[in-house]
């Protein structure tokens, strides 16, 4: 996977390289962000119910700890000199990259469509007809609140931290493909609120996005991939389901 990367090929490494390269990771692994981002919302109530009180709520930490997460990472940059054009948000073919964006949000579709299934039929006991967080959905500024997050804390961050990532790995830390893996599992185990089901879709989503921006070398792919999957599933849900109950 390496190889086929069009993006410029790692330096050669030392163990300050590798240690810098790791903290750098851990900082912007959401961790510390999520943390951060957490204290606002959780003065009168556990912080494990965060995520499921409100979409007001869920919004607003989301879009912090983006923003919390995009600091972290715009100061990484100036420390290094380094920009996210280096990362692969270029406008250089910028139409073809934008199609196969699109082209994967089929592929997106189905992927959930045959995890629900699967849950379904043979693990009956975890298998949730809807995701828990767009339930929560039930206004007109609800939506647009989740509109807003999916595509800043969703499309945008989550992949820049993706690319981000997965280039430290393959500079210093073993290899595009271990952080790759390694992501993905960080990535599913994210989504933990959304349950087994919710976790192993977003674990197969998060490296189906690696795969194409590894393999592009470009951002634009994996960031419209994945700001129109979420769009969609949020205004198929508000159209189809959620604004008639």
């Amino acid at each position: 996977m390496n190889g086929s990367s069009p993006l410029p090929g790692p330096p050669a490494s030392s163990w300050l390289d590798k240690l810098q390269a790791l903290v750098e990771v851990l900082l912007l692994s959401g961790m510390l962000s999520s943390v951060l981002a957490a204290l606002p919302f959780s003065g009168r109530t556990g912080s494990g119910e965060i995520l499921m009180r409100s979409a007001r709520v869920v919004s607003g930490f989301l879009l912090l700890e983006a923003l919390i997460t995009l600091t972290f990472l715009m100061l990484i940059l100036r420390s290094h000199r380094e920009t996210l054009g280096d990362f692969g948000l270029r406008r250089v073919k910028w139409a073809t990259h934008l199609v196969a964006g699109l082209a994967m949000v089929p592929i997106l579709f189905l992927v959930n469509a045959l995890v629900g299934e699967m849950f379904r039929v043979a693990l009956p006991g975890y298998y949730m007809k809807r995701n828990p967080l767009i339930e929560l959905i039930r206004t007109p500024q609800d939506l647009s609140l989740f509109l807003a997050s999916a595509l800043f804390a969703g499309g945008f961050k989550e992949e820049v931290q993706r690319a981000f990532i997965l280039t430290r790995f393959r500079d210093h830390l073993g290899g595009a493909t271990l952080g790759l893996l390694l992501w993905s599992a960080a990535f599913a185990a994210g989504h933990y609120v959304q349950g087994p089901q919710g976790m192993m879709s977003a674990g197969l989503f998060g490296l189906l996005f690696g795969v194409i921006y590894l393999a592009r070398g470009s951002l634009i792919a994996p960031m419209v991939a994945h700001g129109a999957y979420d769009a969609v599933a949020l205004l198929g849900y508000w159209f189809f389901k959620g604004a008639g109950r």
